[in-house]
C-alpha cells in the first residue's frame, strides 16, 4: 500500500469495484447536486413571491447573496461530476486526483465565503424593502446552498482521496 500511496507515482491501483462506483456516483451526485440546487433556489422564489410580491429581493447586495451561494454550489458539482476522468481503467491518476481535490477545496472556500456574505448582507441590508418580514427564506436558501456544498465536497473527496478502510472494503482480494 505504501509504494502506492506513500510516494509520488503516476497511477494509483484502485479494486474495480471502487473504480466503477467513482464513475457512477460522480455522474449521480453531480447531477443530485444541480438539481437540488435548482430545487432550493425554485423554492426560494417561489416561496418569497407571496411573501414579498416577487421572486428575488429588492437590493441589488440581496441578489448577488442569492446567487452567488447557489453558483458555488454548481461550481462543486461539475467538479464532483469531472471526478471520473480522475480514472484511467481501474487506476487513479494522481495527478488529476490531486487537481481535482485543490479545485474541491477552492469550491468549498468559495461556498463557506458566498455563505458568510450571504448571512452578512441579509442581517445587514434591508433586502425586501418590508420591514414588517423576516428573511427566513434568505436564511433556508443560504443554509440549504451550504448543506449542498459540504455535501458536495464530501462526495468528491470520497471519490478522489480514498482511505485505505474504503479500498479493502472495496477489495474483492485482500491486497491492501
Amino acid at each position: 500500500m505504501k509504494q502506492y500511496y506513500g510516494e509520488a507515482t503516476d497511477y494509483a491501483p484502485l479494486p474495480p469495484l471502487f473504480a466503477r462506483r467513482v464513475r457512477s456516483g460522480s455522474v449521480v451526485t453531480g447531477i443530485a447536486l444541480l438539481v437540488g440546487t435548482a430545487f432550493v433556489f425554485g423554492v426560494t422564489a417561489f416561496v418569497n413571491r407571496p411573501l414579498h410580491g416577487h421572486s428575488l429581493p429588492d437590493a441589488p447586495v440581496g441578489v448577488i447573496g442569492l446567487l452567488l451561494p447557489t453558483l458555488a454550489v454548481v461550481m462543486t458539482a461539475v467538479v464532483v461530476f469531472a471526478c471520473r476522468s480522475c480514472l484511467r481503467g481501474d487506476y487513479l491518476v494522481v495527478a488529476r486526483a490531486r487537481a481535482a481535490r485543490t479545485a474541491l477545496v477552492a469550491c468549498f472556500t468559495a461556498t463557506v465565503v458566498t455563505c458568510l456574505l450571504a448571512l452578512t448582507a441579509s442581517a445587514l441590508v434591508d433586502l425586501w424593502s418590508d420591514h414588517d418580514r423576516f428573511g427566513a427564506t434568505d436564511l433556508l436558501a443560504t443554509f440549504a446552498n451550504f448543506a449542498l456544498g459540504v455535501l458536495g465536497y464530501a462526495a468528491g473527496l470520497f471519490y478522489v482521496r480514498p482511505s485505505v478502510t474504503t479500498l479493502e472494503k472495496f477489495s474483492d482480494h485482500p491486497i491492501w
